[in-house]
């Protein structure tokens, strides 16, 4: 259910006419957090590859713009890796010192 005010705005959604993109940044120490109590993650190398399975990921991959990676970055770096690290190594770091 939805206000009728709202409506156009999902039926675009659903209609594919705007883009949908992801929030996982906001709450990538949370989620990397359960990854780590789960096993499925042990060191910045499996965060980084874990991250390669999200949707965050595909939109980087897709929008790189909207996700802060310079242009040229993805030409460099296709997979972008580093920049997986580095949202992984943030993530960690600002567990550590919530912990």
């Amino acid at each position: 259910m939805t206000q009728h005010s709202e409506l156009q705005y999902y039926l675009s959604l659903t209609n594919l006419q705007l883009p949908v993109e992801s929030q996982l940044i906001k709450t990538l120490p949370d989620h990397l957090n359960a990854e780590v109590v789960l096993g499925t993650v042990q060191n910045l190398e499996e965060a980084a590859e874990w991250l390669s399975y999200t949707f965050l990921y595909i939109r980087m991959l897709r929008n790189p713009a909207l996700y802060g990676i310079p242009a040229d970055a993805k030409k460099d770096d296709p997979t972008l890796k580093q920049r997986r690290l580095d949202l992984a190594h943030t993530a960690a770091a600002l567990l550590e010192k919530n912990h």
